[in-house]
């Protein structure tokens, strides 16, 4: 099953193999793709699609997410941005 994928551009999960995504199992990836990479209509439909309440509880308890989606997540969701975890990790790449 993966409906939800197919209403989002595939440029999201450009490494995946989208036929493989389900809605259901990869929910985290899906909603977390679509707030880092996304525009604001792919936040909306996975917003309808998985309720604000799911969206919410992803995303504050993300351990890596991208400023820009802390942000949009924050504004949507009317969360505190210090409420994210990932407000407080950072990720550090070897050079």
């Amino acid at each position: 099953m993966n409906y939800i994928v197919r209403q989002l551009p595939q440029h999201l999960f450009w490494e995946s193999d989208i036929s493989k995504l389900d809605d259901i199992e990869d929910y985290k990836k899906i909603i977390v793709r679509a707030f880092e990479r996304g525009d604001l209509e792919d936040m909306a439909t996975v917003m309808v699609f998985y309720g604000k309440g799911n969206c919410r509880e992803v995303l504050t308890q993300a351990i890596y997410l991208e400023e820009s989606a802390i942000l949009f997540g924050s504004l949507f969701l009317s969360v505190p941005k210090e409420e994210f975890k990932s407000s407080y990790v950072k990720q550090y790449h070897l050079i």
